[in-house]
This record gives C-alpha cells, structure tokens and sequence, in this order.
C-alpha cells in the first residue's frame, strides 16, 4: 500500500458503526467499515511498509491516526517477525510524549517475537499512569536479558498493587529465570488470590519438582484460581505423592453441579491415568464417577472418561 491508501485505511479504521443484530440480540460493530480495515490492516506483512509507516507517523499530527499507524507497524513486525519493526517502536517510544500514544506503542512491543533493547521499555514500569505501567509490563514480556528480569523483580518486591504485581509475575513466568524464583516464594502467602495464583504459576515455570510440596499445598488455598494452578503445577512437576491429594480435590470439586466450566478436572484426570496400573484407588476414583457423579461432568470430561472406559 502507498501513502494515500493507508492514510484512507487509517481514516477508515476511525468509523465505528453497530448495527443490531437480531438474531444474536445485541449490536455488533461485525462488517462495520472499522471492522473491515482492522482486518484488513491485521494482514499486514510488506515490510516495504515500514519506511512509509514512519513518514506519517513524523508527518501527522492527529492522536488517533497515529495509533492506528502504530497498530499497522506493529502487525507487520508480529505478522513477519522482522525485529527491526522493535527497534521502530522504541526509536519512536523516545520521540512520544502523549500518553495514549506511549501505550499504543508499548501494546505493539508487547506483541513483538523479540525486542532487543529493555531500556526505553523500563522507565515506564514506574510511571505514574497505571495504564502505561501495565503495557510496559506486558512490553517487557517480549525482551530477554537480565536489564528486564531485573526491572520486573524490583517491581514485584515493591509495588502494592495486586493487579500489577500479577500481569508482572505472568511476564516472569515467561521470560524469567532461577533469579526470581527466592523473590517469588514470599508472593505465595500474600493476601490477594491473584498474586497467589500467579506466583504459583512462575514457580512452576521455572522451578522444577523440588516444588511440588508447594503445589500440592495451594490446593487447599482458599482461592480457586490458586487451586487451578497448583493443579497444573503438579501436573508438571508431580509424582505418585500428590495422587490421593489429587483425589480429593477432584471428590471436593464434583461434589455438586459447577457452574463455569475449566480444564481442571481433566488435567486431573490426566494425571491420575498416569498411574492408574500402580494404584488401585484410581480405577476406583474413574468407577464411582461414572456410576455416582455422571451427571455433574461436562461434556468433555464425560468424553475422556468414556474413552478411558472402552480403552481399559
């Protein structure tokens, strides 16, 4: 595309339109022109773009078109993996001084293979605004190296804002190493399920299974968020010793009708067949679901549990 049509692109990308829709119940701004150039901007992948990119991001003056041209440089770096659209972000991270420009930028960093450089990313993990500190946050989620780890440790140590502290600790789960693992530990008996729940999920990114009494612990946390991940956390890193643990989370959770549906009772189902041939009470755990609490299961996990019946 050339200037003038991803100036139009731009301009269309500006008109929302909702129309009903009678059949869903709701309005829906679905085949609105905004609509059609988001998708067609998501497409992106000429990287001959870029200099055309940057030459109306340095001629225009308007706030919303230049996030919409922010959204295209960045789609084109996620859609090619081409690391020199990171290093256009953080050439123009330096130039913006509005603050719904500094997060547009930051949000495409964050969708970014790699970016190269924490720096310019950093100084914005303490900002005043919290709407810039949570995409710095997740903007450091695509660098590596001890400059980021560092920023993101200091940060957990010290913040008082669970909300944060937690997007903080999914980042570290996935650019972390053992270094934060002593900064997580004391995260495990703060007072909100958030952080909780997140640390939980670092530890058992980046731990191994000397963990495992923590997880087998945070399944009688009071949180079920906690519960869920402590779940996945022995499914990593577990044993024969969190079977019977295992079993009576999964009596406790089937005791009644649940309400919202999650993955959890199949990635305990999952782990217990790994040991079903060793342990009798598992066999007997798979019986007395069908026999007893068939009708509390959800269509998925009365699915494994008819495989597992026709396989054994």
């Amino acid at each position: 595309m050339n200037k003038d049509e991803l100036i139009a692109l731009a301009e269309q990308m500006s008109i929302d339109e909702y129309v009903y829709d009678e059949e869903r119940g709701y309005s829906t701004s679905e085949g609105s022109p905004s609509d059609l150039a988001y998708e067609t901007a998501r497409r992106f992948q000429d990287i001959q773009m870029l200099p055309v990119l940057m030459d109306l991001l340095e001629q225009t003056k308007r706030l919303e078109m230049k996030r919409y041209f922010y959204f295209m440089l960045g789609t084109i770096g996620m859609n090619t993996g081409d690391v020199r659209v990171a290093d256009l972000l953080l050439e123009r991270l330096a130039q913006e001084t509005k603050p719904k420009l500094i997060t547009s930028i930051l949000d495409e960093l964050a969708n970014q293979e790699r970016v190269d450089d924490a720096t310019d990313i950093i100084k914005y993990v303490e900002d005043s605004r919290s709407a810039i500190r949570n995409s710095a946050i997740d903007a450091l989620g695509s660098c590596r190296g001890a400059l980021a780890e560092d920023a993101l440790i200091q940060f957990i140590t010290t913040s008082t804002d669970s909300f944060e502290i937690m997007s903080a600790n999914f980042v570290l789960a996935t650019i972390g190493t053992e270094r934060v693992i002593p900064h997580l530990l004391p995260l495990l008996d703060h007072p909100k399920g958030d952080v909780r729940h997140s640390a939980l999920n670092a530890l058992s990114e980046l731990g191994d299974d000397s963990f495992l009494p923590l997880f087998v612990k945070g399944l009688e946390d009071r949180s079920v968020d906690v519960k869920a991940y402590a779940l996945l956390g022995i499914a990593k890193h577990g044993d024969a010793s969190a079977i019977q643990p295992i079993i009576k989370r999964v009596k406790t959770m089937l005791k009644r009708k649940r309400q919202i549906q999650s993955n959890e009772i199949l990635t305990a189902f999952r782990f217990l067949n790994r040991y079903r041939q060793s342990d009798k009470t598992i066999p007997e755990l798979f019986d007395w679901i069908i026999m007893k609490r068939w009708d509390v299961l959800f269509d998925e996990e009365q699915q494994w549990l008819t495989e597992y019946r026709t396989s054994h």
